[in-house]
């Protein structure tokens, strides 16, 4: 209980000063004049489905700010019939166009754009937004003037359309995001504290991204790295709600950095911060939610009503008293609806759920239930294979083996066998794995993959890599094109020194 009551009063203590910081009125900025343009290279990310990236380019084409101030480059990460609008030359937009098998994901995108873009002259900062947003006519203009103040820093996300049409707990993890944005991360800006960086919209001067380094954004915990990166720097991710975005709620991501994680950061970098900018980020990220933070005061009331304590009931009582005002304030600041109340009140229960389902020996349990309930889809193919030691070669079988959609080889050799020891999402790795393996022993298969005859045709299949045989034997007709698959033998294999799988 003393260590419980210890950690809440500290965070009590911080709460209280982000509700005094807040009651400063803010002072609405009419007149967005800088004596500078800078010069920005805005980047509009997309995967998948191309949803509503046509819409957001005419928004960008259609800025206020002045059109030679900002280029704007459009990164197609295996987008499923992209807009032909994007292509059309008039439009003065840069697009790369990745259509790998898989998407290399945002962070691999925004680097590979970044560091092409190092040494670019006269420019002074990156705007990276994904395209699910919406932005306004004014946008880039607010940008240009916060450029001044901040180094890097995360606009405000509005989410269109109505609750109804979203879950119950969907509701409730996007008003705890409003919550966290319009109090939270505007007190801690105002006190020069940084807040953890948001990908889908950012905004980072060059020189500062040349110095920090590329980026790594495959989930929340890495975007919370990446912030502490630069709270090691002394620079902070500022936030601003004069710089707006729009997005329907169905675009929002749901997940949440882990409290296993956010402790293994904490207890990683401890030692490691120099600033107190860093010390103090770490330290945030163990903090719990307000009303999480009330109920634990209820238990300590209930405990020292009837036990003694280090502190007496009354100062307890006094404390609860103060955060729960501060509490008060909070949600006059942030502009919570009536409606969201229910909402956010419910969000420690969300909190604590997610906590218990994810407890080790629960995520056990409730994987090994789901893995036995769960009917399995399996596929199974038998080919003839050969595999040489470079003096002889020997007569063996492959069965390749989808499961759930999931690849692995199984290859036998004289009523012996060896699986792949992992699941991989195309065949075409899970052969390499059996290559490699079989390398180790002094052995090669011959087969397509491996030859120096073949040309991958990457068709957005998963299980296999189609392509044709280029290898010039007696009477082939010239230009035409003989299919094959990476699991094919045949006599004229030759192998190549390196495997190329795109």
């Amino acid at each position: 209980m003393t260590i419980l009551y210890t950690y809440i009063t500290i965070f009590t203590v911080y709460y209280i000063i982000l509700a005094l910081v807040s009651l400063k009125p803010e002072r609405k900025i009419r007149d967005k004049y800088t004596s500078r343009d800078n010069n920005m290279c805005v980047v509009v990310y997309a995967s998948g489905e191309a949803g509503y990236l046509e819409n957001l380019i005419k928004q960008l084409k259609s800025q206020s700010y002045p059109k030679e101030r900002f280029s704007i480059h459009v990164v197609l990460d295996k987008v499923e019939n992209p807009p032909e609008f994007i292509f059309q030359t008039d439009l003065d937009i840069n697009v790369i166009n990745i259509n790998n098998l898989e998407p290399i994901g945002k962070s691999q995108a925004y680097s590979i754009l970044a560091e092409k873009l190092s040494e670019a002259p006269n420019l002074d900062a990156f705007v990276f937004i994904d395209a699910n947003n919406y932005v306004n006519v004014d946008f880039l203009t607010n940008i240009n003037f916060y450029l001044t103040k901040y180094n890097v820093f995360i606009p405000m996300v509005h989410y269109i359309g109505e609750y109804k049409d979203l879950k119950f707990w969907d509701c409730v993890k996007l008003t705890y995001a409003k919550y966290i944005a319009k109090f939270i991360y505007k007190s801690r800006t105002r006190l020069g504290l940084t807040n953890l960086i948001n990908t889908d919209a950012f905004v980072i001067k060059k020189e500062l991204l040349n110095k920090i380094g590329s980026f790594d954004f495959r989930d929340k915990i890495s975007e919370a790295r990446y912030t502490l990166k630069l709270a090691q720097e002394s620079k902070i991710v500022a936030f601003t709600d004069e710089v707006q975005v729009y997005r329907n709620p169905e675009k929002y991501d749901t997940r949440i950095p882990s409290l296993s994680k956010r402790i293994g950061i904490f207890t990683e970098n401890f030692v490691k911060s120099k600033t107190f900018m860093s010390y103090e980020y770490i330290f945030s990220l163990l903090v719990p939610n307000v009303v999480t933070c009330l109920l634990i005061y209820a238990i300590l009331l209930a405990h020292t009503y009837k036990f003694p304590f280090i502190v007496s009931y009354s100062s307890i009582l006094i404390t609860f008293i103060v955060l729960a005002l501060a509490f008060c304030i909070s949600l006059f600041n942030a502009q919570i609806y009536a409606k969201e109340y229910l909402y956010l009140f419910a969000y420690p229960l969300y909190s604590i759920g997610h906590i218990i389902k994810n407890f080790p020996p629960i995520r056990f349990f409730r994987t090994f239930a789901i893995e036995k309930t769960r009917k399995h889809s399996i596929e199974k193919m038998m080919t003839n294979v050969i595999v040489t030691d470079g003096k002889n070669d020997y007569q063996c079988q492959l069965e390749l083996i989808s499961d759930d959609g999931l690849a692995r080889v199984r290859f036998i050799n004289k009523g012996k066998s060896y699986t792949t020891k992992n699941n991989h999402l195309r065949m075409v790795d899970a052969m390499k794995e059996l290559m490699h393996k079989l390398e180790d022993f002094g052995l090669s298969i011959k087969v397509c993959q491996s030859c120096k005859y073949f040309q991958p045709i990457v068709d957005g299949s998963t299980n296999m890599i189609k392509g044709c045989c280029n290898c010039q034997f007696e009477g082939r007709v010239a230009g035409d094109m003989i299919p094959t698959l990476i699991w094919n033998t045949c006599p004229n294999f030759e192998k190549q020194n390196v495997v190329n799988l795109f």
